[in-house]
């Protein structure tokens, strides 16, 4: 937003929120997910438990111990999805017969996390046995420690945004994607929406819209894959045009 948009003076501001914004939101859950060694946060969060915004931070800044690295193979992957349709046809067809992934590394990755000084007490209340949805916990009704504290750092997130637009004179949106519901349990939409109502920022809920124009909610995504299929493209624009024609005074009138 501060490097690019805000360039463009906008009037409104659009977060579009999914389900795995509130464990990418944390630098640990991120390492442990998907990264070969941890990234460098933009947040910083002091021993007190208060977070500050920390960018640029010092290269140095970072212990030199890395997580397990990435298999020669998964690297080569990654360049080929980059590159290849074939790769990413690959790719999805994979998805559809191993949903819950494929030789990852994250229980090596887990204890050489436990490993390090001052973090051993980082996995209270959790026992991680295999390769977990990080997405689907944010869905369950008690919290680990390990995973509220992803949830401080959302809020964090959503109080910048929300101080960059009142700032600028902009008006700021969550669209909430249909990830957020789930036939389970709609607690994640509910925990993203109390933050978003003690922030006054409004929610539009993509499920919702959908239901009410009598369609298949399933027609919203790909087959084997969470991202918005043309339908779901269609259906998030058209909830965003339904918020803005009951606010003109959004675009002045």
């Amino acid at each position: 937003y501060d490097q690019y948009a805000r360039r463009l003076h906008p009037k409104l501001l659009v977060l579009v929120f999914v389900f795995n914004d509130f464990y990418n939101n944390t630098p640990v859950l991120r390492a442990l997910a998907k990264l070969e060694r941890p990234l460098e946060p933009i947040v910083r969060k002091h021993l007190d438990g208060g977070l500050e915004l920390a960018w640029p931070l010092p290269r140095d800044r970072l212990p030199e111990v890395p997580l397990p690295q990435a298999s020669w193979a998964a690297r080569a992957g990654r360049k080929a999805m980059a590159h290849s349709r074939f790769a990413r046809w690959l790719y999805a067809k994979k998805n559809a017969l191993f949903p819950s992934g494929l030789n990852h590394p994250f229980m090596e990755r887990v204890e050489a996390m436990r490993r390090r000084p001052g973090y051993a007490a980082i996995f209270e209340g959790w026992q991680p046995t295999h390769w977990p949805d990080f997405r689907r916990m944010f869905a369950r009704k008690d919290l680990p420690p390990f995973f509220e504290d992803a949830l401080q750092y959302t809020r964090f997130a959503l109080d910048q945004f929300q101080q960059r637009a009142d700032r600028d004179g902009a008006e700021l949106v969550i669209l909430a994607s249909h990830t957020m519901k789930t036939l389970e349990s709609t607690r994640m939409f509910e925990r993203m929406s109390r933050m978003a109502a003690t922030l006054g920022i409004p929610v539009i809920d993509q499920t919702d819209y959908i239901l009410r124009q009598g369609v298949a909610l399933t027609d919203v995504r790909w087959p084997h894959d969470f991202h918005w299929s043309p339908a779901g493209h269609q259906w998030a624009a058209e909830a965003l045009l339904e918020y803005i024609e009951q606010r003109p005074e959004v675009c002045d009138g």
